[in-house]
C-alpha cells in the first residue's frame, strides 16, 4: 500500500515547471540586455556627434588644404648602412634610407654622409631586443629620427626607412 500513495504522488507533480521558467528566464535576459544595448548606443553617439561627422566631410571652403610637405623639401637617398650590432657579435643590420630636407639642396649630400655616419655610430651600439616585436621597427624610426634632428633640425624633416635586414 505504501509503495502505490509513492507512486501516485510522483507521477503527476513539476512536468513542466522547469520548461516555462528555463523559458521565462531567457526572456528576461533577452529584454536586458536589448535595453543595455539601446542605452550604450545612445550614450556614446551623443548629441554633437552628427555635428562632427558632417565638419568632417564638409571642410570649410575658405581654407585650402594645408600640404604636408613643403615646395621646397627633397628627398635625398642615402648610402645603404651595414652595420655589425653590439649584441650579438654576429647579428648585422643594413638600412636603406632617405632623409627629407627642406630648403636648398646646396651641401645635401654631404649631411646625408654626416647622418649616415651618425646612425652607423648609434646602431653599432644597438642590441637585436632593440628591434624585436611589434614595435621594433618603429623604435628604430624614432631613433634615427632622434639622431637626424640632432645633427640638423632647421633642415632634416624625415627619415624615410626603405628597408631593413637583420641578420
Amino acid at each position: 500500500m505504501a509503495k502505490k500513495t509513492v507512486q501516485a504522488e510522483g507521477g503527476k507533480g513539476g512536468g513542466g515547471g522547469g520548461l516555462v521558467g528555463f523559458l521565462l528566464a531567457t526572456v528576461m535576459a533577452l529584454c536586458v540586455g536589448g535595453g543595455f544595448g539601446f542605452f550604450l548606443d545612445g550614450h556614446l553617439r551623443g548629441a554633437d556627434h552628427g555635428k562632427d561627422v558632417k565638419e568632417a566631410v564638409e571642410p570649410d571652403k575658405g581654407e585650402k588644404p594645408k600640404p604636408l610637405v613643403s615646395a621646397t623639401a627633397k628627398l635625398i637617398q642615402m648610402a645603404p648602412l651595414v652595420v655589425n650590432l653590439a649584441e650579438p657579435k654576429d647579428a648585422w643590420i643594413r638600412i636603406e634610407a632617405s632623409m627629407l630636407i627642406d630648403g636648398a639642396a646646396e651641401g645635401a649630400d654631404v649631411l646625408a654622409a654626416q647622418l649616415g655616419e651618425d646612425f652607423v655610430a648609434y646602431l653599432r651600439t644597438a642590441t637585436l631586443g632593440q628591434f624585436e616585436g611589434p614595435s621594433g621597427f618603429q623604435n628604430l624610426r624614432d631613433d634615427l629620427m632622434d639622431r637626424a634632428t640632432i645633427r640638423d633640425k632647421a633642415r632634416i624633416k624625415d627619415v624615410i626607412i626603405h628597408g631593413v635586414v637583420i641578420e
